[in-house]
């Protein structure tokens, strides 16, 4: 193996090591976001007063845009290694074991985003809870009657508006490719 290729494949190994880590921060996070919204709301649905769901509500819906917003980075990033993984897999002359003969690798015959699908859902979901407590506990201390229901459809709506802008946001082409061509990505 030649200096060169050497450094292709040292290359190569950093970044899918990349890809690994960031898909596992994103497993991490797709499961401990969610467990919590939903005891939030579990306990503070049973017992609590209005302050109380409001302040805690108010410090979820914060701490889980805050996570958002760094899974939204992380997700750049992830696109950014996986075309260079793709590029690197060529480079090295990877070939496809799924097509005899064909052209083709790991990271470029890997399934289309289905996963932000997933991502979109658990965080609307989480969002929506902590709408509901900072409704429901917003209005409660206001004295507004129906304060419970009516944070119930705050949460249905900013978890539905969380969801479609998640999903239009994954729908938009990966940088620097045709819509077609990060479908497949």
């Amino acid at each position: 193996m030649s200096d060169g290729d050497e450094r292709l494949r040292l290359d190569y190994d950093e970044t899918t090591d990349l890809l690994r880590t960031l898909t596992d921060v994103r497993f991490k996070l797709l499961a401990f976001i969610p467990t919590i919204a939903g005891a939030a709301v579990a306990v503070l649905g049973h017992s609590g007063s209005a302050s109380e769901r409001l302040a805690v509500g108010a410090l979820g819906l914060v701490a889980t845009l805050g996570v958002l917003v760094y899974e939204l980075r992380n997700t750049q990033i992830y696109d950014y290694a996986l075309r260079r993984a793709q590029e690197l897999e060529a480079l090295l002359g990877l070939v496809s074991i799924s097509r005899a003969g064909g052209r083709g690798r790991p990271y470029t015959e890997q399934p289309g985003r289905g996963q932000d699908h997933g991502r979109a859902l658990v965080y609307g979901a989480a969002l929506a809870g902590w709408s509901y407590l900072v409704g429901w506990g917003g209005l409660r201390a206001l004295g507004v009657g129906n304060a419970k229901e009516l944070g119930g459809a705050i949460g249905v709506a900013v978890g539905l508006l969380v969801i479609a802008e998640l999903v239009r946001v994954d729908a938009r082409p990966v940088e620097g490719r045709t819509p077609q061509e990060a479908a497949r990505v």
